[in-house]
């Protein structure tokens, strides 16, 4: 999971562009966890010790999201991070219909 530390720490030495790629990795590092935390919740059905587990990581996922924002807005980094936050709503849109189509073909 990301920390608030190594994402500030990426920031400040960065330049306004390579921020905002600093930030879509970020997303794509939540992107990835929420699947971790997908396949623990699948396993779960096999496996009822993953259960706590994956109530854990849920946990851990959003309070580091919502401490990132803190920091953000804390450091003076939070009207660039809502640049990469609409960049990153229209990618999941794009997603979120590409699999509304395939579903609907069936």
């Amino acid at each position: 999971m990301t920390t608030c530390r190594f994402l500030l720490d990426e920031l400040a030495k960065a330049d306004e562009h390579e921020r905002m790629n600093v930030f879509r990795r970020y997303f794509a590092a939540s992107r990835y966890n929420r699947l971790l935390i997908q396949q623990a919740l699948v396993r779960s059905a096999q496996d009822k010790s993953l259960v706590s587990k994956v109530k854990e990581m849920e946990g851990t996922h959003n309070k580091d999201f919502i401490e990132a924002v803190k920091a953000l807005k804390r450091n003076g980094y939070f009207e660039e991070f809502l640049i990469a936050v609409r960049e990153e709503d229209e990618a999941l849109l794009k997603i979120i219909e590409a699999y509304d189509k395939r579903m609907n073909r069936r």
